[in-house]
């Protein structure tokens, strides 16, 4: 048996037409909190998990980033996802 791929949900990113519309209603309304914000983009925490929620108003689409143990060791196979083929990439902070 092989140890699964992806570890954990490090981040869900989700596009917004307007931040300050969306952080009233994911920080307010459904009661998120902040953890940083920048011109274009917030991000709010999820209880329970260091995973946090990114709203933001760049034109790309909801993308969901997976935490592996080893992105090179990852990013040497690629694997099928949702019918189409993706390779891990690595996101710095």
């Amino acid at each position: 048996m092989t140890n699964p791929l992806f570890r954990k949900v490090d981040c869900l990113s989700i596009p917004v037409p307007d931040l300050e519309a969306a952080l009233a209603f994911y920080s307010g309304d459904l009661g998120h909190e902040l953890i940083w914000r920048s011109s274009n983009a917030a991000g709010l925490k999820l209880p329970g998990s260091n995973a946090e929620l990114v709203l933001h108003t760049e034109a790309r689409a909801m993308e969901t980033d997976l935490a592996v143990d080893s992105v090179p060791e990852a990013s040497r196979g690629s694997f099928q996802l949702e019918g189409r083929s993706s390779r891990a990439r690595s996101r710095s902070r």
